[in-house]
């Protein structure tokens, strides 16, 4: 089972690498999946 932590950081790892190769559109998707992805716990974790 994926735990959220290990999807918090898979998403990042994908996010910096739409980052690097310059794809926004999905660049922002990823940040978005992320953003939801932490929101969904206990409390919002930005950082």
């Amino acid at each position: 089972m994926i735990t959220r932590k290990d999807r918090v950081k898979r998403l990042k790892k994908q996010a910096r690498r739409l980052m690097l190769a310059g794809d926004v559109t999905r660049y922002l998707g990823k940040l978005r999946e992320l953003y939801e992805t932490r929101a969904s716990g206990c409390g919002l974790a930005i950082g």
